[in-house]
């Protein structure tokens, strides 16, 4: 990753956004929380957009320290995360927790390994009785844009990974805004969002 995503001059970024900007991107969290439920984990929540928009007792997990402290001031729950130290097994939160969601938004795209690190996130979330977890990556004009996304996260890979985890399955898989994989080629803010769930039988 590079290394502005660990101080404040991504905060800034992110919280300087113009308003129409802001209304854009208020559309995106619209969808991307329909399909969540309950008290939801918010894997890489950055300045805590939609964090501040879910159900009370939602909480954030983030690298960025400056970043954290930004949610903390505006009275957000969030904890500074190393997923690496933690091997992605989300420790800060209690076993058996009320959490129903995660969701990890934008955030697979930075690693040299997603898939491995979604595994252990899915591992992590089985052991707090997670039920259902939304992973959000950028189309390929989306991905291209950032010199900071090392790997191309598409539909194939998430559902061949997804389909071969015990436990887990894919419950929906949608592109937005236009449920068209072909405008993420163009369109630089098209995203594909990934409902993963547990497979009780």
């Amino acid at each position: 990753m590079n290394q502005h995503e660990y101080d404040s001059r991504y905060t800034d970024y992110q919280t300087n956004r113009s308003a129409l900007r802001k209304l854009v991107r208020k559309l995106y969290l619209r969808k991307a929380r329909s399909h969540l439920r309950g008290k939801t984990v918010d894997i890489g929540c950055g300045v805590g957009e939609l964090l501040a928009t879910l159900p009370e007792g939602s909480k954030g997990l983030e690298y960025n320290r400056d970043t954290v402290d930004y949610c903390q001031s505006k009275g957000m729950d969030v904890e500074w995360y190393d997923g690496y130290a933690d091997n992605w097994q989300l420790s800060p939160i209690a076993g058996n927790s009320s959490f129903q969601s995660a969701i990890i938004s934008h955030v697979l795209e930075h690693f040299d390994e997603p898939m491995t690190i979604l595994e252990r996130i899915l591992e992590g979330c089985q052991s707090k009785g997670i039920e259902r977890v939304l992973v959000i990556v950028p189309g390929r004009a989306g991905y291209g844009s950032d010199p900071t996304h090392v790997t191309f996260v598409d539909r194939p890979m998430l559902e061949t990974r997804v389909n071969a985890i015990p436990g887990w399955r894919v419950e929906a898989a949608e592109f937005f805004p236009g449920n068209f994989r072909s405008i993420g080629d163009r369109f630089t803010h098209h995203e594909l969002q990934f409902l993963i769930s547990r497979d009780w039988k």
